[in-house]
């Protein structure tokens, strides 16, 4: 499978971070196909020029930067650049996991954890940038707060990516768990 192959099969329609001279706005992955990326735009104040656009991909963010070409019914596409398209290592190695949890009380699962933060199955309907709650199942005692950096919409749930700006002791005893057993994303 190509990453062009793997980003339109498990991305479209993901609602990722973008960046353009006047700061950051919300876009949603419509295509990738070769040079060119089409978006819709969830918030802007006007179309930019030029866009960044961060997309997760296993472990690594491509990072496609590219120059309005073209619109239609709302999609826009955008050419990369030259020097866009360059595969950026994730800060933190990420493992696979499996620790049940809620948000918001909605029904949760953690599917992978690093020491800086998660990416979930929920029932709850995040936007990014929310700030989220996730209590463990069993240890209701304990919230994991956290800021939802992207989100894909599945058949009857949603997958989005968690950061955890000040991880505790707690989550990196989590994280060691699934650390120790190796399953490295």
């Amino acid at each position: 499978m190509t990453l062009e192959e793997y980003v339109n099969a498990n991305l479209s329609g993901a609602v990722l971070r973008g960046f353009s001279k006047d700061g950051e706005l919300l876009v949603r992955l419509k295509e990738l196909k070769g040079k060119s990326i089409k978006v819709s735009f969830l918030s802007f104040a006007s179309v930019p020029e030029v866009l960044r656009v961060d997309i997760p991909i296993e472990g690594f963010v491509l990072s496609v930067i590219g120059k309005l070409s073209g619109h239609e019914e709302g999609i826009y596409e955008y050419v990369a650049l030259e020097k866009a398209g360059i595969l950026q290592r994730r800060s933190k190695p990420r493992y696979a996991a499996f620790e049940a949890c809620s948000i918001y009380g909605f029904n949760s699962l953690i599917i992978d954890v690093s020491e800086n933060g998660c990416q979930v199955i929920s029932e709850f309907k995040p936007r990014v940038r929310e700030n989220v709650e996730l209590k463990l199942k069993g240890n209701d005692e304990k919230t994991i707060e956290g800021n939802v950096m992207w989100s894909v919409e599945e058949e009857e749930c949603y997958r989005y990516g968690i950061y955890i700006p000040n991880p505790d002791a707690f989550w990196l005893k989590l994280v060691e768990k699934y650390k120790s057993i190796g399953e490295v994303i």
